[in-house]
């Protein structure tokens, strides 16, 4: 028996299971591997849905390759200041940029972008595109946008045009402006990451809908007012899931951990509904100090959360080394 006759190659593959094949392939890895290698896989390609296209340096073929899939993108990726025409992608639901350029921003508009789902944006400062953004974003321009994550040191502080975006669910920001949590009435998850909440508004709304609450504090300094966490808690009292991030400096005595009340007081109060809470404390050796002292402390700690939490299952205090 000739066992030729029993080698196969890609080519003899059924449809089904090359475009189940596809799906593993980002959009460009698409074009350079099989386009042009024959009318049939050509055919395959151009009905292939839900691609993906990442950006980056170098470009291999990029302007052939987005031409032919550009209807075809679900979810775009940029990692580049090379000036796009962002436009002829107007099936993405998934838009994803870092570090943008001006020029990128301005193009984020629900012309170009009408079935956008999911938008995330990392920036260092906020440019005077930023603040075109937020006005958009948080104006409903986009009204299927459920899920945002905008993560930039600073954000606009002029709202007085945003309207309201009703179906935005999930959003992830480094910002206590107030005028973003308002224009978002509908949240059911928040990420927030600060350095403190110092600057948290009394005046903030209170979101019914809100189930889920992620705060991370990157600031060494251990104390918070509590007074300000009581004025997020009481904003956000139907709270299911609670995950709280905070530094701890190792040149701190560590009796500042043995006697915390841990916000016990607090979330008790304002947070009636709450079924899991996870307390996570990261050790920062900020001067590479013996951390013998506090690894003998930890059981007694952690005895103490408990205490504090008296028949609460699902609480929990985590703790481990800060890692820069």
């Amino acid at each position: 028996m000739n066992m030729n006759n029993h080698l196969s190659t890609i080519e003899s593959l059924p449809n089904e299971i090359l475009m189940g094949l596809y799906e593993y392939f980002d959009g460009r890895e698409l074009y350079n591997i099989f386009y042009n290698l024959n009318s049939r896989f050509n055919s395959l390609l151009r009905s292939v849905r839900h691609l993906s296209l990442y950006y980056q340096a170098p470009f291999d073929n990029l302007i052939d390759c987005h031409t032919i899939y550009s209807s075809q993108i679900h979810a775009l990726n940029i990692y580049s200041k090379q000036n796009l025409k962002l436009d002829q992608f107007f099936n993405v639901h998934r838009l994803t940029l870092w570090f943008p350029t001006d020029e990128q921003i301005f193009q984020i508009d629900a012309k170009s972008f009408p079935r956008l789902e999911y938008l995330s944006v990392s920036y260092t400062v906020s440019k005077p595109s930023i603040c075109s953004l937020y006005e958009k974003i948080f104006s409903n321009d986009f009204s299927l946008l459920k899920s945002c994550f905008l993560s930039g040191n600073e954000s606009p502080t002029q709202a007085s045009k945003w309207t309201q975006s009703p179906n935005l669910k999930y959003l992830h920001t480094t910002s206590i402006n107030p005028s973003v949590l308002i224009a978002c009435p509908n949240l059911y998850a928040l990420n927030l990451i600060l350095p403190t909440l110092h600057d948290i508004s009394p005046n903030l709304i209170i979101h019914l809908n809100l189930k889920r609450l992620k705060l991370i504090l990157t600031s060494i300094v251990w104390f918070e007012d509590e007074k300000k966490f009581e004025v997020l808690f009481s904003a956000m009292p139907n709270i299911h899931r609670l995950s709280l991030h905070k530094l701890f400096s190792i040149i701190n005595p560590i009796d500042l951990l043995l006697n915390y009340d841990w916000l016990s007081t607090v979330i008790i109060r304002c947070l009636p509904l709450l079924k899991e809470f996870i307390y996570h404390v990261y050790i920062f050796n900020l001067f590479n100090l013996d951390q013998l002292d506090i690894d003998r402390s930890l059981p007694e700690i952690k005895e103490n959360f408990s205490k504090m939490y008296q028949n609460q299952s699902e609480y929990f205090l985590k703790i481990k080394p800060y890692n820069t």
